[in-house]
């Protein structure tokens, strides 16, 4: 596919002098479906990648920049606020513990639902705080594992895994690492478990997850020092992850060769038909022009997704 080498070109931090040749129009809409847009127009806009290309096309993906900007600093310096009354401990998630860590600049990852992890016993201490701070509850989801609060500009949740509805996980808040800068009982998941997260997030849209999150897999097993494999291995076993982690180091070594040595290492080893399963469902999720969405979804991602302890 033509395309994904100027969508690999455009999300790299490191971007070539020059664009691969690609439908501009197509690679625009790709580019916002996928979350890459900010980064993309960084380098369109800072780089040599962008000289002599389209104004227009330029302009749509700088307006999506300038909103992602916007939109971070006014969502991080509000919930900062929120989570500086927090007297338990808070695990970041998703884009929240990945802007920071892992992206050179505010702006270059749209941060996507605000999750939080927060132990099931410190649930209520949590609530009370968050509503003191102006961030009432909001409702739950029909699970009794997350809960939602606002004040009525951004929303929030928490659970008490590394995804939604996951049961009890005191592994995850023994291994995080404190972010002073957004509270003093505020922590980020390991490099295992943020693997972890993401593996589990992309499991739940059937492996058809916005290659942003596959950027965020690439930046971790990056690292250094990288996540051990064995324990990434041993955790997915842990969690019932092992299908959704084939499936995830697969796509990601498709989609960024560069990670192919790493993502292998973290394989881990299924029977012959778990892994078939995944693979049939890596070879359909493998084309970025399949627009992004949850709807259709639910077949890949019971091929991916393994209860807990099966």
């Amino acid at each position: 596919m033509p395309v994904l080498d100027a969508l690999r070109a455009l999300s790299s931090f490191t971007p070539p002098p020059s664009l691969p040749p690609c439908d501009l129009a197509e690679l625009a809409d790709l580019l916002e479906a996928h979350g890459l847009a900010p980064l993309a127009s960084y380098h369109l806009e800072s780089r040599a990648v962008g000289a002599g290309l389209p104004a227009q096309f330029r302009e749509k993906l700088l307006a999506l920049y300038q909103g992602v900007v916007n939109d971070n600093v006014y969502k991080v310096m509000t919930l900062r606020g929120a989570l500086r009354a927090s007297e338990v401990p808070v695990v970041l998630l998703g884009g929240l513990a990945a802007i920071d860590w892992l992206y050179p600049h505010l702006a270059f990852r749209p941060l996507g639902d605000l999750r939080l992890a927060v132990r099931g016993e410190d649930g209520a201490a949590f609530a009370a705080a968050a509503t003191r701070a102006g961030f009432p509850a909001a409702g739950t989801s029909g699970d009794a594992r997350v809960a939602t609060f606002t004040d009525g500009r951004i929303r929030f949740s928490i659970q008490e895994g590394l995804w939604p509805g996951a049961t009890a996980d005191p592994a995850l808040f023994e291994a995080a690492v404190p972010v002073p800068a957004m509270g003093r009982r505020v922590l980020r998941p390991s490099a295992v478990d943020a693997v972890l997260g993401t593996v589990a997030e992309q499991a739940a849209t059937g492996l058809y997850a916005p290659l942003l999150t596959f950027v965020d897999l690439r930046e971790l097993l990056a690292l250094d020092p990288p996540p051990d494999p064995g324990a990434v291995r041993a955790r997915a076993r842990a969690l019932g992850l092992e299908r959704a982690l084939l499936g995830s180091m697969r796509l990601l070594a498709g989609f960024y060769p560069g990670s192919a040595a790493a993502a292998r290492a973290l394989e881990p080893d299924l029977p012959a038909a778990e892994r078939a399963a995944v693979e049939a469902v890596v070879r359909s999720a493998r084309d970025p022009g399949r627009l992004v969405h949850l709807r259709g979804a639910e077949a890949a991602a019971r091929a991916v997704v393994a209860p807990h302890g099966a």
